[in-house]
């Protein structure tokens, strides 16, 4: 007898396997796949849901993609994470948040120990790559390209703007607009640099009026993060919560 909570399991399972495969070929998640697990996800509890005639499980669906959204917005307007990462992440908690792990059932909801055990799965990655990037010189988060070069649909990890007729620049976390005449990178902007801001930045570079370089982010794919906290949490349960038991004691 197959346990209708399975069957989301397994449509998280091989979603998070196609968006490995293409992010990490084409640095892209099809919002497709995601939209569709999304939906599927959100129907499927609600069906089952009133097929038992009990609220909370009509409703985990579209609960557990609008917890998920919230946090990733969240990661997002960090600079963190990209749009597909939290379309992605939208979908696996539409798909799992009534999921019962095998081990390890925390107080917290199901996105958190997806998002715990991807950050727990990554991090001896992340330091590796971190240390790497540190001995070269380079910063973690980002490049520095010359403006000449840029290509469009890179993320800016600065805002460039004008203002009374003068050029000026500020970090990602302050890219809102302020009384600015005109914005020509915006890092909140997940699409990245459209062709008309990259040739309106040359002009200005040919101009004169700023210098010849800027900062990109350096994107991470993530996809294969939350792949990796997706399958733990199915076939395993919370490491995060585990860890908290094994260190002070609470089994």
């Amino acid at each position: 007898m197959i346990v209708p909570e399975l069957i989301p399991a397994s449509v998280a399972l091989v979603g998070s396997w196609v968006a490995v495969y293409t992010d990490l070929r084409w640095r892209i998640i099809p919002n497709k796949l995601n939209f569709s697990m999304i939906v599927f996800g959100v129907f499927f509890y609600l069906f089952l849901g009133l097929n038992k005639w009990n609220f909370i499980t009509a409703i985990s669906g579209a609960l557990g993609a609008v917890t998920c959204f919230a946090i990733g917005y969240l990661l997002w307007l960090s600079g963190g994470w990209a749009g597909g990462d939290v379309k992605l992440f939208t979908a696996f908690g539409a798909l799992l948040f009534g999921f019962k792990m095998p081990v390890g059932n925390p107080i917290y909801p199901m996105p958190l120990t997806i998002l715990f055990n991807s950050i727990i799965a990554i991090a001896p990655v992340l330091m590796v790559y971190s240390l790497v990037r540190r001995a070269q010189g380079q910063s973690v988060l980002y490049d520095q390209v010359k403006i000449t070069e840029l290509k469009e649909g890179m993320i800016p990890a600065e805002t460039i703007y004008e203002k009374d007729g003068k050029i000026g620049r500020c970090g990602s976390w302050f890219s809102l607009k302020k009384g600015w005449d005109r914005i020509y990178t915006n890092p909140k902007r997940a699409s990245g640099l459209t062709r008309y801001q990259v040739r309106a930045l040359k002009k200005l570079v040919q101009a004169r009026k700023i210098s010849n370089h800027i900062r990109i982010k350096r994107g991470l794919p993530f996809a294969p993060a939350l792949g990796a906290g997706v399958f733990i949490a199915v076939f395993y349960g919370d490491v995060y919560w585990q860890l908290v038991h094994w260190l002070f004691g609470y089994i």
